[in-house]
């Protein structure tokens, strides 16, 4: 059913312009994903509307398939990522999903923890402050799950925002890491 309707969406010619990327695959707008479904659709819309499939077909036609996959791996790519998902839903319900936190605690917290990783050299203090900081991430996703069901947007936005700095966090962990000399 639900590939039947995504086909309908995508058959158009032009593709149809989705009000949002969960119409693309025929889900319903949610946080919390099922993405081995979100897989599973992606891999049959790709192969139907992938332009390898439409070589021979005419121009016009080649032109559709590469705009409808163009969309397909545009809106994979969104909702597979659930920073890149709650933001999409935050604008769904018309809310800027760009609202900054100035929870001034949580901010000298995110100071003191790039200090821990510019000055970490040693992989098992580094282990240990990802360890953290993915727990960090995954808590405020559930807050943010949370408070957006409930349509408190503007918390929900802020649990977000937070996840923007740990997710800064994680890529200086991973940077860091590349400078460690085992020992």
């Amino acid at each position: 059913m639900l590939l039947h309707l995504a086909r309908r969406c995508l058959s158009k010619v032009p593709p149809l312009k989705p009000s949002n990327y969960f119409e693309v695959f025929s889900l319903t707008p949610t946080f919390n994903l099922d993405l081995t479904e979100l897989s599973r659709v992606y891999k049959r819309l790709q192969a139907e509307f992938h332009p390898d499939k439409h070589a021979k077909s005419s121009a016009l036609e080649q032109e559709h398939a590469a705009q409808t996959s163009a969309l397909i791996n545009e809106a994979n790519k969104c909702l597979k990522d659930p920073y890149s998902r709650a933001r999409l839903l935050l604008k769904m319900e018309n809310f800027d999903p760009n609202v900054s936190t100035m929870d001034m605690e949580f901010l000298s917290d995110m100071m003191d923890v790039n200090d821990q990783v510019e000055m970490c050299e040693d992989r098992e203090t580094l282990e240990e402050l990802r360890r953290i900081n993915e727990a960090a991430i995954a808590e405020l996703y559930v807050q943010f799950e949370q408070h957006f069901n409930d349509k408190e947007l503007k918390t929900a936005a802020e649990r977000l925002s937070k996840v923007k700095f740990l997710l800064q966090n994680r890529e200086r962990i991973e940077q860091q890491a590349e400078f460690i000399i085992p020992r």
